[in-house]
């Protein structure tokens, strides 16, 4: 069985999985001022409790928000949030949030690097349906055996879900990318 590289447009972002609940339980733990009683916008500046700027709201899925510091992002609870006469305020520092999203995005990596090893099952986006079981594994990518196929991916392809190692494609999706890969490619 021949083994095809495949380079996918995954639509998997590490970090935010397990970045998002460790700076969650930072922000839980801050003594931030009473919650707010309206949801914030888009665009808005959040604070921190001495006034100084903390980020920009790049997002908002309650129950949560995406934070943008200009270092890092992450994703918090809304209700981590309270109010200010100048606008939403957090009970971090922007230290302290990047602090907490350099220490999530590093836990992350190396939960994902652990996870990633033979006989490991990769999942479709659902994280349900398993897609096949990791076979060779090297410092930079990793092959994944459908069963039918193998595929070479790279390690940055996959994310560690609930579930385990998933990619951010369907089975659908998966299945006619590895089609289009296996495709002759046309003479002229």
């Amino acid at each position: 069985m021949n083994i095809r590289n495949l380079t996918i447009s995954l639509l998997v972002a590490t970090a935010p999985i397990a970045g998002s609940a460790i700076a969650q339980e930072a922000a839980a733990g801050s003594t931030a001022s009473a919650p707010a009683t309206a949801t914030p916008a888009v665009g808005a500046t959040v604070y921190d409790a001495a006034g100084a700027e903390v980020g920009t709201i790049k997002s908002i899925a309650a129950p949560n928000f995406v934070i943008d510091t200009g270092n890092n992002t992450a994703t918090l609870a809304l209700s981590a949030l309270g109010t200010s006469p100048k606008g939403p305020v957090l009970g971090l520092t922007k230290v302290e949030l990047d602090a907490a999203a350099e220490k999530a995005a590093a836990a992350a990596a190396e939960a994902l690097a652990a996870a990633i090893v033979v006989d490991a099952p990769v999942h479709a986006s659902d994280g349900t349906t398993v897609l096949g079981k990791i076979s060779e594994v090297s410092e930079t990518d990793f092959v994944l055996d459908t069963g039918t196929t193998k595929v070479k991916l790279p390690r940055t392809s996959v994310a560690k879900g609930e579930t385990g190692l998933l990619i951010g494609m369907s089975a659908e999706q998966f299945a006619d990318a590895t089609k289009s890969a296996a495709a002759p490619t046309p003479s002229k």
